[in-house]
């Protein structure tokens, strides 16, 4: 295709000559060019010496080694930008050569010598606007442009696709659906989409407010008495849909005590957190609750009287078109499914590790549906259109909720800033996916599905950019991290 050097577009910042010869500012010196020459020993090595125990023990060494080797992968990093410079504390911005992604890194050292590293943080920090804009298929093609290119590092293995105003301008499969069998993934293979479906949920209990059944403000006890009676007085919908319920997470303890065969139904779920409480007043704070939205699931089934599979199939994947999606049962024959892959290092060296015994054997309503790539396209279709809940309901369900304290997340829908767009993304062990729905620039629909698990993120962010997002994205800043895609824990 060739339209555009999509590595370089926007400008690329020069790199620092040098940092402030500050004790931050020399460590992170260190650690850029450790991003560059990384081995597993030598980072094995720098953080025993260099790092407190607190900040070493933060992660366990494994994630650090392939944090380091992914960095490199990448090209390093290449500081362009001091934000922040202190005798003991430094923020800088840095791009990452190979992939064209941009980072913050943030280095805290100790006030005494040897100023060891008490904190290191990592985010993404937001690409340049491009202008002039691109034309539509120019901007189509560099984003395959570009993701070949990371297909070509070893950086993705999946599929993308993009499109405007309905039609499709671009889309390709890249790497690896089976390496057992060295299966290529095509533009047909399926694609586990994590919490994608989390936004079929939503539209589901939204079909039943518009059919009368429900409301968004009944409390969860007109349904289910869910983990308890007072609790499920106190919580809303409306709450469940906004992860302001107060309620965690499934994947706890009992969950990785389970066979994961065993969950294959709503109520399998449930019981996983049975004796779990709200943690805070609902809608009075925000946390991503995967329990609350299978709690939501649960509500579904009793209210319509349909198990939330059927529900799913007959309100949203057939109307939308979605012929190859669904909640596949995996110990069953499905054709054309992507595997999972992770990586997993040590100090002898890789491992490259399938998903098979980490995910449940079916998916639920808060996650592990299968699609295609053009599915979500068809399903983001339907949805802007009108063919799934009304379009007064889709703006409800696509805005976000500052009064239940989720001003970027609204019922079952992930929203930008400004609601440039709104959708969805996923993650997982060997699970990386997300849907882009545009209302600025309008009309355009990027899908990236991949089976590992950090490829979505980069073609994201990058076709982003390469359409003409022009509302610059969150800098976001996570300390100790192994790496930019795994939350704190």
């Amino acid at each position: 295709m060739g339209a555009i050097d999509t590595m370089t577009c926007g400008g690329v910042p020069a790199t620092l000559d040098r940092l402030p010869d500050t004790p931050a500012g020399n460590r992170l010196a260190e650690i850029v060019s450790l991003t560059r020459d990384a081995t597993p020993s030598a980072v094995s090595e720098y953080v025993q010496s260099a790092f407190t125990h607190e900040c070493a023990s933060f992660a366990p060494i494994g994630r650090r080694i392939g944090s380091f080797m992914d960095w490199k992968t990448r090209g390093g990093m290449d500081v362009y930008q001091v934000a922040i410079t202190e005798p003991h504390r430094i923020e800088v911005a840095a791009r990452q050569p190979l992939t064209d992604e941009r980072r913050m890194l943030a280095v805290v050292v100790e006030t005494e010598a040897p100023y060891r590293v008490k904190e290191l943080l990592i985010g993404r920090s937001p690409l340049p606007i491009i202008d002039p804009p691109l034309d539509d298929q120019t901007a189509a093609d560099a984003f395959i442009d570009y993701t070949q290119r990371l297909a070509d590092l070893g950086l993705f293995s999946g599929a993308v696709l993009s499109a405007r105003h309905g039609r499709v301008l671009a889309q390709q499969a890249f790497g690896l659906a089976n390496r057992d069998f060295d299966i290529p993934n095509n533009l047909g293979t399926r694609f586990n989409v994590g919490s994608i479906n989390k936004m079929w949920t939503a539209i589901a209990i939204a079909q039943l407010v518009e059919s009368g059944t429900l409301s968004f403000d009944d409390p969860l006890s007109r349904f289910i008495d869910y983990p308890d009676a007072e609790s499920a007085a106190r919580i809303r919908i409306k709450h469940l849909l906004t992860h302001t319920s107060g309620l965690g997470c499934y994947f706890n303890e009992t969950y990785d005590l389970t066979a994961r065969h065993r969950m294959r139904t709503v109520d399998d779920f449930l019981a996983l957190s049975k004796d779990q409480r709200p943690t805070f007043e609902p809608g009075t704070d925000w946390r991503y609750s995967n329990l609350g939205m299978i709690v939501a699931g649960k509500v579904l089934e009793v209210a319509s009287g349909q198990t939330y599979f059927d529900s799913i199939q007959a309100n949203v994947l057939n109307p939308a078109g979605m012929q190859h999606a669904g909640f596949f049962e995996l110990d069953h024959v499905n054709k054309n499914l992507a595997v999972g892959y992770a990586e997993r290092w040590t100090v002898a060296g890789v491992e490259i590790m399938n998903n098979i015994f980490e995910h449940v054997v079916r998916g639920g309503p808060a996650g592990g549906s299968f699609a295609t790539a053009e599915d979500l396209f068809r399903f983001a279709e339907a949805f802007k259109s009108g063919r799934l809940v009304s379009r007064a309901m889709a703006e409800t369900l696509t805005t976000g909720k500052p009064e239940l304290c989720s001003p970027l997340y609204g019922y079952g829908f992930g929203i930008h800033p400004g609601r440039a767009f709104y959708g969805h993304s996923g993650g997982f062990t060997g699970i990386s996916s997300n849907l882009d729905i545009f209302e600025n620039p309008f009309g355009w629909v990027v899908v990236v599905l991949a089976n590992d698990l950090a490829g979505m993120r980069p073609p994201a962010l990058k076709a982003r950019q390469l359409i003409g997002l022009t509302i610059p994205e969150p800098t976001e800043t996570k300390a100790c991290l192994p790496t930019a895609y795994l939350r704190r824990r």
